[in-house]
């Protein structure tokens, strides 16, 4: 190995926790909901459905940002990521119609950040094989850094100049960032072999013809749905259950995107340590038994503990499962691999935040059935996990 390599690779993890930084912006978006609405007279239900789309087109851009990186490189397919998501974003800023609004922020907003999360992660794991959980985790921290960061001074700039202008604003500084964040990205060497190896690697076809795949995939959504739930309407929710302030609404917000990006980076670095699967089994339960307390929160305080719990339990699988599809599947597909996996944080983001929109609907505003549904999900989430596990290789299904 090349002596400029030690140093090489310190550029990488600063450039994708650059990168990761600013397409964090988009959970922030939970400060944007109330104002759209209000402003346009839009129904919540309807305006929430943009986060969802947004969700759902990270993942799949994901998947092809795992075709194109093999071919052009990880600052290529960042830095068209960084374009797509600011074209988003001025489409976004222009919305006078739910469509635009879902076109620009959902759709193009989606898919730009999603081009450019799973660079960082794949390029990350490449060049850091003996560390894959802490260096992942470090990595995909600096999204939920960028949300801690941006929430504040959103909720500030919607203020004063409207939610519109501040998606022109998100626009540029998005661009100019991740831009900037692509420069220092570079692909690992090839003799840098990482976790699965360069053989016994599963295919993504072979990948899908396995039953561990499934059960991670329905094991991820539920993880996704409940933690996007809590993103969606942590601001609204916290309103109506903890009679919090507007300024105290985008201070959980914070703690909410401080907390997401602590619990990634341990939730990887615990994962080299337990092992990935001890790690998801004890967030799952977290998660369930937080859900299950939270009619108890009440006042600003507790809100906002059970919000940073509940967070900090979603970041740290978001931070533990890339090491999961790492040493289940491989490194050699892991790029295309990992995107098929987080196909997850997509449908979880459809099902979370509508199941509350159709709860509150049906319960009269009363969140209530939302958390057992979520303290459920946790439930079945941990049983899956103990029930999972690793894959036996065979030559159908690898390379």
């Amino acid at each position: 190995m090349k002596q400029t390599h030690p140093q090489r690779r310190v550029l990488v993890v600063i450039g994708s926790i650059i990168c990761q930084f600013c397409v964090g912006m988009l959970y922030s978006w939970s400060v944007f909901q109330t104002p759209i609405s209000q402003m346009f007279g839009w129904d919540t239900g309807a305006v929430s459905l943009t986060f969802s789309i947004s969700t759902f087109m990270l993942p799949v851009a994901m998947i092809v940002a795992g075709l194109l990186l093999p071919r052009r490189g990880p600052r290529w397919v960042a830095s068209l990521g960084g374009i797509i998501l600011a074209i988003g974003l001025l489409i976004a800023s222009q919305s006078h119609s739910l469509v635009m609004l879902y076109v620009g922020f959902g759709f193009l907003g989606g898919a730009g950040v999603g081009l450019v999360y799973g660079v960082p992660i794949a390029t990350c794991a490449g060049w850091y094989p003996e560390s894959t959980g802490l260096i992942t985790g470090l990595a995909v921290a600096g999204f939920g850094l960028g949300s801690s960061v941006y929430a504040p001074i959103a909720t500030n700039l919607i203020s004063h100049i409207g939610p519109m202008s501040t998606f022109l604003v998100q626009a540029c500084v998005s661009f100019v960032g991740i831009l900037l964040g692509s420069l220092l990205l570079k692909a690992p060497p090839s003799t840098q072999a990482a976790p699965g190896g360069q053989t016994g690697s599963y295919t993504p076809g072979g990948m899908l013809r396995t039953w561990q795949y499934w059960i991670l995939l329905i094991m991820y959504i539920l993880a996704n749905a409940t933690g996007l739930m809590v993103v969606g309407y942590a601001s609204p929710m916290g309103q109506q259950l903890a009679h919090i302030t507007t300024a105290q609404a985008s201070a959980v917000v914070s703690i909410l995107a401080i907390s997401n990006t602590l619990g990634r980076f341990l939730g990887g670095a615990m994962s080299d340590r337990f092992g990935p699967f001890r790690v998801v089994i004890f967030l799952y339960l977290v998660n369930a038994a937080t859900m299950f307390s939270m009619k108890l929160m009440t006042n600003f305080v507790l809100y906002a503990l059970a919000v940073a719990i509940l967070a900090c339990s979603f970041g740290g699988m978001v931070g533990a499962y890339p090491s999961i599809v790492l040493d289940y599947f491989g490194k050699t597909y892991y790029s295309v691999n990992y995107g098929l996996v987080f196909l997850a944080f997509g449908i979880g983001g459809l099902l979370g935040p509508q199941i509350v929109s159709q709860v509150l609907r049906l319960q009269n505003g009363d969140y209530t059935l939302a958390f057992w549904i979520a303290g459920g999900a946790g439930i079945a989430g941990a049983l899956l996990a103990l029930l999972c596990r690793k894959p036996v290789p065979g030559k159908r299904h690898t390379s």
